[in-house]
């Protein structure tokens, strides 16, 4: 599984968490104190890390959180087909194809980083 599990209250501004099965990155956080009959609230603005589209969550900071693990690998660009690259792994020597961001540079026999999570792959800038 590439998930952990962590109270909402360990979470941090820059620290990544599950929003709707998205892995994403908490870009703000705040929370109001506790109440008379509870906890305190916590509302979470996050990032996918693979769209940039937003997310939220409202909880209570008791709450049991999912927290993605997030891998970092170094590949080297086999060739470049339009949009799309062939990759192979530099631990593992695995091929794979993945799409060209618009903002990240690839050139034939240089090096990118890849991130996956969640079984989704993306490469980084």
């Amino acid at each position: 599984m590439s998930i952990k599990i962590v109270e909402v209250r360990e979470l941090k501004k820059g620290s990544y968490i599950v929003i709707d099965n998205e892995p994403c990155k908490i870009v703000n956080m705040t929370s109001s104190k506790p109440g008379k009959h509870g906890s305190a609230k916590v509302r979470i603005e996050a990032a996918s890390i693979f769209d940039n589209k937003k997310h939220q969550l409202l909880t209570s900071g008791g709450d049991k959180a999912e927290v993605p693990i997030i891998t970092r690998t170094p590949h080297q660009v086999l060739s470049i087909s339009g949009d799309t690259a062939q990759l192979m792994n530099m631990e593992t020597y695995e091929t794979l194809e993945l799409p060209i961001p618009e903002d990240v540079e690839a050139k034939e026999g240089g090096e990118v980083q890849v991130q996956e999570s969640m079984g989704r792959k993306i490469i980084l800038k």
